[in-house]
C-alpha cells in the first residue's frame, strides 16, 4: 500500500510544480501598501502563467498574490472572502499597448464555478491563490490564449508580437461571516498592469 501511495504522489508532483514554476508570461509589481482604519496593512500583484498541464485547453492561469505587510504590530491574521461571482470584489481590465481597452469574446462556457472561500493571511506572510475561472472555458482546446476572468474572457492570437496589459482591483467585502480571532481588512487594492506578450518578440 505504501508503494502505491509513493507512485500516485509521484505522479503529481511534475503538474504541482508546472502550476506555478514554470510557463510564466508575466510577472506584475506590488501594489502600494493599502492600510486600513486599524492599521493594518496589505498589498497585492497579479502572475500570469501559460497553461500547458492539460492538452485539452490553452487557458491562462491568473494568480492574485496578497502579502500582510508588518507594520511595527504583530497583528491579528488577515481575513478575506473570495468569491470569483461577484465580479466587485476582484474586477480585471485588459487594455493593448496603447492603452486601449480589449473587446471580450463570447464561449460556450463548460463547467461550474469554484465556491466561494475564506483566505486567511497570517501577520508578515504572503499567499498566492488563483484568481481566474480555472475550471471554465469552450469544451476543445483554443488556438488562441484565452484569459477568462468571470464574467469576461479574452482570446489573444498565439502569433501575436503585440503587448497586453492585465490590470485589476481588489475590494473584499466587508460584511462577510469571520472568526473573532482573525482581522477582517478593508480598503481596495489596485493591482499595477502584469505584461502579457503572447507571441515571440
Amino acid at each position: 500500500m505504501k508503494i502505491i501511495v509513493f507512485f500516485l504522489w509521484l505522479a503529481t508532483v511534475p503538474r504541482c510544480f508546472a502550476q506555478t514554476d514554470t510557463n510564466v508570461i508575466g510577472t506584475g509589481t506590488w501594489s502600494e501598501v493599502v492600510v486600513d482604519s486599524k492599521g493594518y496593512g496589505l498589498r497585492g500583484r497579479l502572475l500570469v502563467y501559460d497553461d500547458h498541464v492539460r492538452e485539452s485547453e490553452n487557458h491562462a492561469r491568473v494568480y492574485l498574490e496578497l502579502q500582510h505587510v508588518f507594520r511595527d504590530f504583530w497583528g491579528f491574521p488577515m481575513e478575506f472572502h473570495f468569491d470569483l461571482s461577484h465580479t466587485n470584489e476582484l474586477h480585471f481590465e485588459l487594455h493593448d499597448a496603447h492603452g486601449q481597452p480589449m473587446a471580450s469574446t463570447g464561449i460556450a462556457i463548460v463547467g461550474m464555478l469554484p465556491p466561494p472561500y475564506r483566505v486567511v493571511l497570517p501577520c508578515d506572510s504572503t499567499l498566492r491563490f488563483r484568481a481566474d475561472s480555472c475550471n471554465l472555458g469552450p469544451g476543445s482546446r483554443p488556438d488562441d490564449l484565452e484569459i477568462l476572468t468571470f464574467p469576461v474572457c479574452w482570446m489573444l492570437p498565439p502569433g501575436s508580437t503585440n503587448s497586453y496589459f492585465l490590470s485589476a482591483t481588489f475590494t473584499p467585502p466587508k460584511d462577510s461571516p469571520s472568526s473573532p480571532d482573525n482581522h477582517v481588512w478593508q480598503g481596495t487594492l489596485r493591482l499595477p498592469a502584469v505584461k502579457i506578450q503572447v507571441g515571440k518578440p
